[in-house]
């Protein structure tokens, strides 16, 4: 069974005074699905250096969930934990996958960037490009400019970025969420098992 290494969203319990790391259990049930288990990467850049080092994952996805920092999003140390991730896998030569947030980080990190998308939260909509078929959506920024060495290769019927790849780099984003489909999806089970290669 191989291991993937997984950021995780930040969530403000007030009621509880508390502020905690989370991630949809969908994702490991999907990925147990493709015999692969997950570890959740804590957003305290210590401890993600330190389980990078230990548990030297096969492949990494950047999980959805809180704007970045610069775009309105008020945790920036989930920017620090992606950062982390996106150079590990750059210099490990280590597959990763940006899923929503995720791809904005990798477009972020390689000098990209975002900008407001209308219509896409709680939607369903058509792909043109490398990607042709129909997914969801639930994201209130896209990727503007795509960043360094970064092609944008699937797109919305409005011209909303939707996938990227980097030319050099086992590196990917996809703006839908496969973890959120119900039963989940085929395509995306054989997608993500061949760029992670799992």
């Amino acid at each position: 069974m191989k291991f993937v290494a997984i950021s995780q969203r930040i969530d403000e319990i007030r009621d509880y005074r508390e502020v905690r790391d989370a991630l949809d259990e969908a994702w490991q049930k999907f990925f147990l699905q493709m015999d692969a288990a997950l570890a959740p990467m804590p957003n305290e850049p210590a401890a993600v250096r330190e389980l990078l080092k230990r548990l030297k994952p096969d492949a990494i996805v950047l999980s959805g969930g809180n704007n970045p920092a610069a775009y309105g999003g008020c945790t920036p140390q989930r920017d620090q934990t992606d950062e982390i991730l996106i150079r590990y896998a750059v210099e490990h030569d280590v597959p990763l996958l940006g899923v929503c947030r995720g791809m904005q980080s990798v477009a972020l990190y390689f000098g990209g960037t975002l900008k407001k998308a209308e219509g896409h939260v709680a939607v369903r909509h058509a792909l043109n490009g490398e990607t042709k078929r129909e997914v969801n959506s639930y994201h209130g920024y896209a990727v503007d400019v795509p960043g360094e060495q970064i092609r944008a290769v699937s797109y919305a019927m409005d011209g909303t970025v939707e996938e990227i790849r980097h030319e050099t780099y086992r590196i990917y984003g996809i703006m839908w969420h496969p973890e959120r489909v119900s039963g989940f999806s085929s395509e995306d089970m054989a997608f993500i098992k061949k760029i992670l290669r799992l």
